[in-house]
């Protein structure tokens, strides 16, 4: 056994040698600390700021300005290759950045040119041209403002002159929540397989299709262009939406380009859907890249669309057991009342999604079909924005009748979608006499349900400025 010193000894070098340990990872930890300071400060409400692709002298910081925007500099320290900035901004949460409508701009306001993928807007590549080192990140306000939505209470009539609780209903036809059903790429087994699937449960799907031809030069040849005539087919018969997934699915290199894949497919669908309003789903694609100087909100305002690029739940079969993970997603957006996506690509046994899955998923919608709103996303978006946008105003009142205004503050000729009005009426009241009559004196129709053995009425409403009458009648 070692002598007591020995021991002692060796105890001592062990000490001293973790004292070393602790102190060097100490700091690594306050330079790395350091280093983040420089690069994410804590004023950025979860922006993150990084050099990509980059190990070298050069250091980025930023500032934040106001809300909604960032100064970012780039320091070189010698650096004399070309160097990009990567920022992620954050896309949930309180702080949540409106991507859509962000711009990056140098310091004289001209606007820089920056690398997103189609499906994830907030995430930003910006290659800084020679001799910029400085940029302006921000959010531009949209011309009609931030949308601002009517308080919930103001979507709500409770009036004790005439018994009468009425609401504009948070779902057509009073549903507890929406879905909708969307295909992806123009593949032919849509319509070959999703489609009479589809007819055979009577549900409505979105199709984003590529209605770009085959390019001169590429090997890429266009599955829509092929079928043209069934697609163009399907459009006549009105039963299903299309939308916008870009005319070749390749991306947008400069805003020419990102002009010419967004607007050739735009007007591909308008003439398809003569006399339809021209409000459509713009999807961009996975797995492609987009460099523009404009904000996305640019090309969602001159083409008539709205973003669709997120919160879809993607039902390929290499994602895993997509029924019944589809199974629990559905019950938890039934629960919550929410707007349920998901999303296809190609249907048949050896392709994304096997037609036995398919048929799977759409049995489970079956079970749920009296609670849901089964609709395209255009339809749903439209119904969602105007009741955001819509409130309800009791005018007058007494023992039988009720005079209310239904308010919208929409552009029309786009938000076609009717509201869904409901209305508890008095116990009191003969729900077979109750007449229900727009400022014209027409009868608008009613339908006649039952919820929690009370008598209650919905009827459909467009959204637009207009004056109601109800009496019990005679």
């Amino acid at each position: 056994m070692p002598p007591p010193k020995s021991r002692q000894g060796s105890r001592s070098c062990l000490k001293n040698s973790s004292e070393t340990v602790t102190k060097k990872i100490l700091h690594l930890v306050f330079t790395l600390l350091a280093f983040a300071g420089r690069v994410q400060s804590a004023d950025l409400d979860g922006a993150k700021i990084s050099l990509h692709a980059y190990q070298g002298p050069a250091v980025v910081s930023a500032r934040s300005l106001e809300k909604f925007k960032l100064q970012v500099s780039v320091d070189p320290k010698g650096e004399t290759k070309p160097l990009a900035i990567r920022i992620e901004l954050p896309n949930s949460g309180p702080n949540t950045w409106p991507s859509a409508d962000v711009e990056v701009l140098d310091t004289s306001g001209r606007g820089l040119l920056v690398q997103r993928t189609g499906i994830e807007w907030f995430k930003m590549l910006i290659p800084l041209p020679e001799g910029i080192t400085t940029c302006i990140v921000q959010a531009l306000e949209p011309s009609d403002g931030w949308p601002k939505p009517t308080p919930e209470k103001e979507r709500v009539i409770q009036d004790r002159a005439s018994g009468v609780q009425m609401r504009i209903a948070k779902w057509h036809d009073g549903r507890a929540a929406a879905l909708s059903i969307r295909f992806d790429d123009s593949h032919p087994t849509q319509l070959t397989k999703a489609v009479p699937i589809l007819r055979e449960h009577g549900f409505r799907g979105t199709f984003m299709i590529n209605p770009g031809a085959s390019e001169p030069g590429s090997r890429r040849t266009s599955d829509y262009e092929q079928h043209r005539s069934e697609w163009e087919a399907l459009a006549k018969q009105g039963d299903h939406e299309f939308a916008n997934h870009s005319a070749h699915h390749r991306g947008g290199f400069g805003d020419a380009g990102m002009e010419a894949e967004i607007g050739e497919a735009a007007r591909a669908i308008w003439n398809l859907t003569p006399g339809r309003s021209k409000l459509t789903a713009l999807n961009l694609g996975g797995g492609t890249r987009w460099d523009t100087t404009h904000t996305l909100r640019y090309y969602l305002d001159k083409y008539h669309h709205f973003d669709a690029s997120e919160n879809s739940t993607g039902m390929d079969d290499s994602y895993g057991n997509r029924v019944e993970n589809f199974r629990r997603i559905l019950d938890q957006h039934l629960q919550r009342g929410l707007w349920c996506r998901i999303h296809y690509h190609y249907i048949g046994d050896g392709l994304s999604s096997s037609e036995a899955n398919f048929r799977a998923a759409l049995d489970i919608v079956e079970q749920a079909r009296d609670k849901l709103w089964i609709a395209g996303m255009a339809d749903i978006h439209k119904y969602q924005t105007e009741r955001n946008a819509s409130k309800l105003t009791l005018l007058k009142s007494d023992e039988r009748s009720l005079t209310f205004k239904l308010t919208c503050t929409v552009n029309t000729t786009l938000y076609d979608q009717p509201l869904t009005i409901e209305m508890t009426h008095a116990a009191s009241w003969d729900q077979q006499k109750v007449k229900i009559r727009n400022a014209q004196g027409t009868v608008i129709p009613a339908r006649k349900i039952h919820v929690d053995d009370t008598g209650t009425l919905r009827f459909d409403a467009p959204c637009r400025d207009a004056d109601y009458f109800i009496e019990l009648g005679s």
